[in-house]
Formats: C-alpha cells, structure tokens, sequence
C-alpha cells in the first residue's frame, strides 16, 4: 500500500516537470540502449572460441623462424609432416590439420565460388564442438571425398538438411559424397566455415620443405603444454636440424586456441584477430554511457532541490520521517530507471541490425543472451541506488522550519553539480579528440602514397588458369577499350605473405642466408601495379622462357626491393646481376624496386621479392581506365565465359583487399565516432536540463536586468558563460589523457599521421560549440521573455 502511494506520487511528480522527465528518461534510455549494443559486441570478441567443450585442452601450433640478428616471423601456417609425427607423442590425444582452399561448388545448374571452404582430419568434430545435425563426428571425415556441409549450404545446394548420402561437384573435378550437416557457425570462433572436405581427398604426401596447413592438437591436459613445447623443440633438431643455422630461430610452439583471436602474434590465421585495446576502449564507452546518464539524474535531481524544498517541508510538518522521504525519491527514480530501461531495450532491439552492419558481426539478442539479461538486471538495480540514492538522502535531509521560512538551500550540491558537468564534459572531449585522431589516421592510410597504384584495378581469381590460357586470357583482355594492362600474382599485391630464404649470394659468406617475403607474378606485374625501378629493367620475353624450362635449365630473375638491397649491403646499380639461391630457385637479381608497402602500415617496409613464376596463380589483376566501368567488367565476364565456361565469373576491386587490412581500425574508428557522439548527445541532455533549471531560477534577476536596460545579449552571455568555463576546465583535464592514449596508438603503426595541437583546439571549439548551443536554447528563451511577467511570476 505504501509503494503504491509513493509510485502514484512518484507519476505526479514527474508528470509535474514533463522536460526533467524526458530528459531523465531520454539520456537514461541512450546509455542503456548503447551499453546494451556493446556489451554484445564485447561478450562476442571476449568469448571466441570458449564455448568448445574441450576449449581449455585446445592448442593451435605455430612456427617461429629467423635467422641471426633478423626479427623472427611468426606464422600460424606448419608443414603439413608436422601432425603425423606428433600425434602420438602422449600429451596429445587428438590432432586434426586444417586447410582452407576455396572451391567452385556444384550441384545441378547450381555453381558457386565457396570462401570458406577447408579439408580436415578425422579428429576435427571430434575436437571441436560444432554440433551435427546429422553425421557421426567420428566417422563423417575418416576417408577420401566425404563432405560436410553447413546447414545453411545444406538448405543452398539441395534445400533440406535431409542429404546424407547425397554428391557434389568440387572444383569440376572430383564427386564428393555428404556425410555430415552441421549447424551453422557461430560468429564468435576464428574457423569458421561452410564445408569440410575430408583432409584424405587431398591426396598429399607428408612433407616439411613448406608450411600451408594449420595443426591443431587437443591436451589430455592443458597443464602438459609445457611439456608439449618441450617435445617440440627436441623435433626441430630432428626433423629441421639442417634448416636451423646457428643463431637462427625455429621453433614450434602451442597457442591456446581460446586466446588466438586477441592474444595471438601469428600472422596468416583462418581471419584477422581482434585488438584487445579496442574492446578496453569500448568497456570505456559502455560504462561512460551509463555514468554520465545517472550522473544527468543526479544532477538534475539536487538542482531541483529549492523547488522540491517546500513539498519537504510540508511533508515533515506533517509527520513525515527521513525514511519515507528517502524511499519516496527512491520510488521516483525507480519509476523513470524501469521506463528507461524498457525503452532502451526497445531503442537496442530496433537498432541492432543497424548495429550489426557497422560492426560487421551478426548478434543477436534472445535466449541465449542471458548474460546480458543479468546485467540488465544489475543495471536496473545499480542505476536506481547510485542515481536516486544520493538525491534522496540530499533531498529528504532539509529541515522543515528553514525551507518554511524560505531559508531552504538552493545552491547547496553546487560544487558537486560542477564537478559532475566537468566530468561528463571531459568523457565527452576526450571522445571528440580519439574520434579526430582515428579519423585523422585512417584518411592518412587512405591517401598515402604506398608505391604502387591500386586504384581501378579488377582482381579476379587466377587459380583455374595455365600459364598458356593466361597468356591467351590476357591478350583477349587487352583488346578490349578501357583495360590499360593484364598481369597476374600468387596472392594480393597489398598483402604478400609468402615466406621465403635466401642464401649463395654473390659477394657474400657461403653460410650467409636471409629470411624474406616473396611473391610469384607474371611478366607484366610491375608495370600493372605501377611498381617502379631503381635500376635494372623490366622482365622480358626471354626472361619468362627462362623459367619455363625444365628445372635443371630454368634460371629465374628477381627483382629486390630498396629495403632488401640496404639489408644486404648492396647499392641499387651494383645488386644488378647478382647471383642467389631462393628456395632452390636459382637466378639473378633483374632489378631493384622502389620500396612499396605490400602489408599493413602498422609495420615497417621489409625486405621483398617479385619474382616471375607460372607454376600457380592466385588472383588476376586487371588495371582498368575507370571510364565506362560496368561496360569494362561486362567484357571481362564475356571473355571469362569464354575461358573458364565451368567456373561462375567474381571480381573485387584491390581497394576492397587494401581496406581489408585496416577493418577493425575503420569498424572501430565508426563505432568510436557513434558511441562518441552519443556520449555528447546524452551529456547535452543534462546540461540543457541544468540550463533550463538555472534559467527558471534566475527569472526574477533576468527581469531586474531587462528592466534596468540589459540587452538579450548580455543576458544570453551571463546565463552561459558559467557553462563555458566549466567546459574550459573539462578540455584542460581531457586533453593530457586523450594526448597520451592516442599517441601509444598511433605508435602501433610504423606510419602515421602527427598529433598536432590542431586537433586539440579543434576538439575544444567543437565541446565549447556544442556546450554553447545547448545551453543558449534556454538562455534565449529566457532572455526574451517580458520582464514586467517574469517579475509579476515571482
């Protein structure tokens, strides 16, 4: 009964002061609508790969090499030997390599280009807990040409899950039979999937000489992984002893396949990892969005304090006690937290494809977000002490003879309201400076000029090509208006991955060897990328039949880049004609090339070669004029068809693969922007409330000051500039902290864009813009009103 009376009290109230209400409910609704959004963002990234059964005992191998006094790469990709000869060492119970290769799926009419697409061994389900729906996990992957199929493809290629038993066509070549379905992959894992081939398909004899493959192992306990790193160590001597130089690294170590998503250091995983300081960044965001929303309540509760005033003191001469003033207010905040809360599910729920989008990931909040109705649930409680508890007791604390005789404390909680504003307003600028700084650096990596020209450049796929259908491929193409050059690569010119060695070089110690990125390309690939030379000369003719001879007579023709060159102690001119030995490719150095990035500027420019090769092509690169596109890739598709009839026609722009290496800077540089300019958004809702209570406040001096001949202008000014200078003090606290964060960020990457004060000022006029219109709402309106009824008001 006495909840009920407080509750419609409570209704009153805040149907009394409609803009305070809203206000409260609005900014409240936001943070919790946001916090929501982002907590299912970071639950997804903090539990990659965690809910696998046996997640704890489950270890990824990767490879770290180096020579002497050479930074050591480390690289998720093992020689597929590795696994027969570990599985029976006795910590492992269960090992099962995995090997990505996009397919060309048929059933029927129905032909498609499948990404993801990889081979494993018999353990793997078993390893693994993606369900089946149907299969055996022991058994759908123990022979050759056995295929498992996710349940979406499942429903794609035959439109039932019912196909056990059932074939399709692999790479126009061999019939597969399906004797699995599996439940579509979950967003929060690093293997993700549409089909498993059984690893047997691939026919492949067991070797060391080059690493394509990911090893994974299951523990009997995960306490063995010492022991196991052990046992490696003494297999590299074994097995690699001859590649092991002295003072070189190689070595196989396990990582935990839980923390491969935001722990691992190893380049050329299944997908890019997360960065774990962005979800701190994002932790930051959610908690500052529900912080500044109970701290607009707070404030705007103890502002309201001298009008609440009279109602307390009545209430106490009425016999009211502390204790049911106290629960009173508590039942008010109560009341706008559960409609705030209800309205920021729905705000959530609306916006999450929305959010989905931006963030490219596929969440969902039902039944299995039950963490996240638990911390609901604590919000809900949380919000409704830390934002009603100290109004209440500040509230319910007035004596009754003061606030009687007109004594109550108006100004009381001033300095507390400042310091809450000051506060709110520093989250907000140093927001404003992070989001100007990311965005200040991904328009850097956008514009710099990184040695190569990627622009209106088509990539097709090149791996159903020979080197004499390339060669015919590319003439037809360059008959074509608007095609200006054709050449192919083994992988993306803006992100080479391949790890090479060089040694027997010209002039230098017979044990002397290198480590070094390299990438197989047809003839005309530095022309086509735009790739310039220092000296040396373009590849010819004659240089490709070099290569094309048997391997007893083929002599190759590299082209270093600057870097390389500087590494091995060369000049440009004088690399020119040198011998060496990469891989057991034997040749000489045709050229040096200017430096161009070929990875993510996060790191420096390393040592690279371009070298000719026919044996595989990866992606085929198409520069085009840019004038008359659609008509361009129509006669591409055209002459594809005439080529390749069996495989469907894709393309991409290499735009798409640079920006590729930068996604969870420009995912997270948009969430930050977003999330930044809710946290304004919210803190303007409660600097407007205050303005709007301090305008009501001041009426009676506002109409004094009319009346003796003060301009709107100077009332505008003398209403605002108390907010300003708090604001001022929120940019000097602001600013130390965002200067240090961003630059340890900026300092990730190799290139940069510099941390001038710029951006600092222009964070401070955006704050003091923002803080001066929301504010000047009110301040105008009360600086317009008639000052004969502002004085007749009071």
């Amino acid at each position: 009964m006495m909840w009920r009376n407080y509750l419609k009290t409570a209704v009153r109230n805040l149907m009394k002061r409609k803009l305070y209400s809203v206000i409260n409910v609005a900014g409240l609704a936001a943070g919790i609508a946001c916090f929501i959004l982002l907590a299912l963002y970071l639950r997804n990234e903090w539990t990659y790969d965690k809910f696998h059964a046996h997640a704890a005992e489950l270890y990824r191998i990767r490879l770290d090499y180096g020579e002497k006094d050479q930074e050591v790469t480390h690289t998720a990709l093992t020689p597929n030997g590795l696994a027969p000869v570990i599985k029976d060492f006795p910590e492992i119970t269960s090992i099962s390599r995995v090997y990505p290769s996009a397919s060309i799926v048929a059933n029927g009419d129905k032909v498609m280009n499948e990404k993801r697409f990889i081979y494993a061994d018999p353990a793997f389900f078993s390893m693994f807990s993606f369900p089946l729906i149907a299969g055996n996990a022991a058994t759908v992957l123990n022979g050759p040409n056995m295929i498992v199929l996710s349940e979406t493809m499942a429903r794609k290629y035959f439109g039932s899950t019912d196909i056990v038993g059932k074939v399709l066509k692999i790479d126009n070549k061999k019939e597969y039979q399906v004797t699995g379905v599996a439940a579509d992959v979950p967003a929060n894992t690093h293997l993700k999937f549409d089909f498993v081939a059984s690893y047997a398909s691939l026919g492949r004899k067991a070797n060391w000489n080059s690493a394509n493959d990911y090893t994974y192992v299951q523990l009997a306990d995960k306490a063995t992984a010492i022991a196991l790193q052990g046992r490696l160590a003494n297999l590299v001597k074994e097995q690699m002893g001859s590649a092991a130089r002295a003072g070189a690294t190689l070595a196989f170590v396990p990582e935990p396949v839980p923390g491969i998503h935001l722990h691992s250091i190893a380049w050329n995983s299944t997908e890019r990892g997360g960065d774990i300081r962005y979800n701190y960044i994002l932790t930051i965001i959610a908690a500052l969005l529900l912080l500044i929303a109970c701290i607009n309540f707070m404030n705007l509760a103890t502002a309201r304090s001298a009008e609440r005033g009279r109602e307390i003191g009545v209430r106490k001469a009425l016999g009211a006690i502390r204790g049911q003033l106290f629960w009173q207010f508590i039942a008010e905040s109560t009341l706008i937290t559960f409609c705030a809360m209800a309205l920021g599910v729905i705000i959530a729920i609306v916006l999450l494809p929305a959010f989905n989008n931006l963030a490219g990931v596929s969440l969902k909040l039902g039944t299995g977000s039950y963490q996240i109705y638990l911390w609901l649930a604590g919000i809900f409680l949380c919000t409704t002490l830390l934002a009603g508890t100290y109004p209440a007791l500040f509230l319910s604390g007035f004596r009754p003879v003061q606030v009687l005789k007109g004594r109550a404390m108006p100004a009381s909680g001033g300095s507390i309201r400042k310091s809450l504003v000051i506060f709110q307003f520093a989250a907000s600028v140093f927001f404003i400076i992070c989001t100007l700084v990311v965005g200040n650096q991904l328009k850097y990596i956008q514009h710099k000029k990184i040695g190569l020209d990627r622009s209106q450049v088509l990539v097709l796929s090149g791996e159903n090509f020979n080197p004499q259908m390339l060669e015919a491929f590319k003439g037809r193409l360059l008959q074509q208006p608007g095609i200006k050059q054709v050449s192919a690569s083994y992988d993306s010119p803006v992100s080479v991955e391949g790890g090479y060695t060089i040694a027997n070089l010209e002039g230098k110690p017979a044990d002397y060897s290198m480590n070094i990125t390299a990438i197989p390309v047809e003839k005309d690939y530095l022309q086509t990328m735009g790739i310039s030379l220092c000296s040396g000369s373009n590849l010819t003719n004659a240089d490709i039949q070099d290569i094309l001879k048997e391997d007893k007579d083929r002599v190759y023709h590299f082209f270093l880049n600057e870097t390389a060159v500087k590494q091995l102690g060369w000049t440009p001119e004088a690399a020119v004609g040198k011998r060496m030995v990469m891989n057991g490719r034997a040749g000489t150095v045709k050229g040096v090339m200017k430096d161009f990035h070929f990875a993510s500027m996060k790191s420096k420019i390393q040592p690279i070669i371009v070298f000719p090769e026919y044996e595989w092509f990866g992606e085929v690169l198409v520069k085009t004029s840019g004038d008359n596109q659609q008509q361009v890739i129509a006669g591409i598709e055209k002459a594809w068809k005439e080529y390749l009839p069996a495989v469907p026609f894709e393309y991409h722009f290499m735009n798409e693969d640079f920006d590729s290496l930068y996604k969870s800077e420009f995912r997270t540089g948009t969430i930050l922007s977003t999330f930044s300019i809710v946290i304004i958004l919210v803190s303007c809702l409660g600097l407007l409330g205050l303005a709007a209570f301090t305008a009501e406040q001041r009426t009676r001096e506002v109409g004094i000051r009319k009346v003796l001949g003060a301009s709107a202008a100077s009332v505008v000014a003398l209403l605002s500039k108390d907010f300003i200078k708090l604001v001022l003090v929120a940019l000097c606290i602001a600013s130390p902290f965002a200067w240090y964060v961003m630059r340890q960020w900026l300092e990730s990457f190799a290139y940069h864009a510099s941390l001038g004060a710029g951006t600092f000022l222009l964070a401070g006029v955006i704050a003091i813009v923002i803080a001066l219109l929301t504010v000047s709402l009110q301040s105008v309106k009360a600086a317009l009103m008639n000052p004969v009824k502002s004085l007749r008001s009071e």
